[in-house]
C-alpha cells in the first residue's frame, strides 16, 4: 500500500494479485449529490458546514481470476466516479459521475458499461437556519431512468438540524423522508431518527432512533 499526500490531496494505490485501486480527495466525505441514494443526517449536516470534499475521484479495477492457471472465467470489473463541488454565495453546486463496466471472456470479450449515472445537485441558503436541497440524476443500468429529489432543511441551532425530503421519478411521487440530527454531547454523542412514507397505502417505514458515540473525543481509544 503507497500513500502519498501533496497539497492536501491524498493518493492511495492498492496493488495485489485481484485487482487496483486509487482515490484522489481532500479527506471529507463526498457532499451528497446523487438522488438515487438516500440521504443521512450526518451528511446534510456535512453540507451545510462546508465540510464536505470539494473535488474526489475514485477508481477500481478488480480481476477475479488474476493467472491464467485459476479456476473459473476470466472477469474484469471496472468502476470510476469522480465528483467536483463549488460555493457561490449563498448557493452550492455539486455534479457527480459514475461508471461501472465489466468484461467477461464467455461474453464477448469487451469491457462493456453494466452502470452509469450523471447527477447534479445544489443547496440554496434561505437565511441562517433554513435551506433548500435539489438533486437531479439520470441512471443507465439496464434501463435508463430520472430520479430527482427536494429536501427542505431547518437548522435552529448548530447541535441539530431537521429535513423533510420529497423524491420521485419518472412514475411519480417515490417516496416522502423526514429525519433529523440533534447532538445531545456537542462533537461526542448525538441522536439521528427518521422515517419515510410511501404512497400507495403502504404508509410509514423505516422509522428509526440511532444513537452515536465518537470515542476518541472522550479520550478513549
Amino acid at each position: 500500500m503507497i500513500f502519498l499526500d501533496a497539497r492536501r490531496w491524498l493518493a492511495v494505490a492498492v496493488l495485489g494479485c485481484t485487482g487496483i485501486s486509487c482515490a484522489w480527495a481532500d479527506g471529507l466525505p463526498d457532499c451528497p449529490t446523487e438522488p438515487f441514494s438516500d440521504v443521512s443526517a450526518a451528511q446534510r449536516a456535512a453540507l451545510l458546514s462546508g465540510q464536505c470534499s470539494s473535488e474526489n475521484s475514485n477508481w477500481k479495477l478488480d480481476t477475479p481470476r488474476a493467472k491464467p492457471a485459476d479456476a473459473g472465467p476470466s472477469l474484469v470489473k471496472a468502476q470510476f466516479n469522480t465528483g467536483v463541488s463549488r460555493q457561490f454565495s449563498s448557493l452550492q453546486g455539486m455534479l457527480k459521475f459514475n461508471w461501472a463496466g465489466l468484461r467477461n471472456e464467455w461474453v464477448g470479450g469487451g469491457l462493456r458499461t453494466e452502470q452509469a449515472a450523471l447527477a447534479a445537485g445544489g443547496l440554496v441558503r434561505l437565511g441562517d437556519m433554513w435551506a433548500v436541497q435539489m438533486n437531479l440524476g439520470r441512471e443507465l443500468a439496464g434501463a435508463a431512468r430520472s430520479r430527482a429529489t427536494m429536501a427542505s432543511i431547518w437548522q435552529p441551532t448548530s447541535r441539530g438540524l431537521l429535513f423533510a425530503e420529497w423524491a420521485g421519478s419518472d412514475t411519480g411521487t417515490e417516496a416522502r423522508r423526514v429525519g433529523g440530527r440533534w447532538w445531545l454531547v456537542p462533537g461526542k454523542l448525538v441522536m439521528d431518527v427518521g422515517a419515510r412514507y410511501m404512497p400507495e397505502g403502504v404508509g410509514w417505514i423505516d422509522q428509526r432512533v440511532g444513537l452515536t458515540l465518537d470515542l476518541s473525543r472522550w479520550g478513549l481509544r
